[in-house]
């Protein structure tokens, strides 16, 4: 996701990268930054980001499972 400096709005991107279901960002679904979010309360594994890719890093929020560190399916299969 964006962050509020760097855009207007913040990017619609409502996939997780990591394993390809809904992130339940709700910036990112209402297209704007004043909206609450699941995650600025939550906990984001520190290995769970590093295994975003780089096209995706500060573009799309993973979903609370992923951001949690536990594994998800692979959207590569």
């Amino acid at each position: 996701m964006s962050r509020p400096g760097q855009h207007a709005k913040p990017l619609p991107n409502t996939v997780c990268p990591l394993c390809g279901g809904a992130n339940q960002c709700a910036p990112a679904a209402a297209g704007k930054f004043d909206v609450p979010c699941w995650c600025t309360q939550a906990k984001i594994n520190p290995e769970a980001l590093a295994r975003v890719p780089a096209q995706s890093v500060n573009k799309a929020c993973l979903c609370p499972r992923c951001a949690a560190g536990v594994p998800g399916p692979d959207p590569a299969t």
